[in-house]
């Protein structure tokens, strides 16, 4: 076994039975977003290659998501909600390496992707929980479509439109209303569910409940972080996703202060 592993298998040494109702959720500061930025962008400049890694690889997602909009207009909203939404579950490598940041132990991509491998199946599992969500979201912007072209509007140019990439004022309507509670759902169900399970070895349910206590019992600290997140996501997409380069990893960290404070790390 090498020294690295043998490190990694240190600092992975509890893999505690987590009991959602058991974590000793904190209440923070109203403030404690901003310092969790600070906290973040400090791991940043101690970590550039592995932060660029990561920052780089949600780029790419980014383009992509542009390229298929570019095919499928009417889509542009979904795909960059869809990757608003998975951003918690692309961010564990950036999580293990704020947690190995803090230990003092070494830094690198490699080290960053050791625990993908110890935790693939919980971390699988709320992957697709997050896939459940999107594909149950997607299929009720298809239902709501059917029943305005059918009900509301029964003509050919309804589907002419949507295979065109066209977007109805309806479905625009639905699909702003419908994202902001899907993101707000979302956002209270993984604030801290990925770094617990990276932590902790948790599943995704206590992840899920732990991350909800956590948002009940702080929010409007919660509320600004999610509206901080909100923004600096929008930010990066703005800048055709050049931005995520620093902005991805930079909330990624600060995620991992957010955990730390209302939760409490297990090393």
């Amino acid at each position: 076994m090498s020294a690295e592993s043998m490190s990694l298998a240190a600092t992975d040494t509890h893999r505690d039975t987590v009991q959602a109702d058991s974590l000793p959720i904190q209440r923070v500061e109203l403030n404690a977003p901003l310092r969790w930025l600070a906290q973040g962008w400090s791991t940043l400049m101690k970590a550039p290659f592995v932060s660029l890694f990561y920052g780089s690889l949600c780029a790419l997602a980014g383009f992509v998501a542009l390229a298929m909009s570019r095919a499928m207009p009417g889509l542009t909203l979904k795909f960059l909600i869809v990757l608003l939404l998975l951003g918690p579950f692309l961010a564990a490598g950036l999580y293990v390496t704020a947690r190995r940041h803090l230990a003092g132990e070494r830094i690198g991509i490699r080290a960053s992707l050791a625990l993908y491998g110890q935790r693939r199946s919980s971390l699988a599992l709320f992957g697709l929980l997050l896939m459940f969500v999107v594909a149950f979201w997607t299929l009720a912007s298809v239902v709501v479509f059917a029943i305005k072209v059918t009900t509301l509007a029964p003509t050919s140019s309804g589907y002419v439109t949507l295979l065109g990439g066209g977007m109805d004022p309806l479905m625009m309507l639905f699909t702003l209303v419908s994202s902001a509670l899907l993101g707000a759902a979302v956002f209270a169900a993984s604030v801290i569910a990925v770094p617990l399970i990276v932590d902790r070895d948790a599943g995704p349910i206590a992840g899920v409940q732990a991350s909800w206590r956590a948002v009940t019992m702080n929010p409007r600290p919660m509320l600004r972080w999610a509206g901080l997140i909100l923004g600096l996501m929008l930010v990066g997409a703005l800048t055709a996703f050049i931005g995520m380069v620093v902005i991805f990893p930079l909330l990624g960290y600060a995620s991992w202060y957010a955990y730390r404070d209302l939760v409490g790390a297990a090393n």
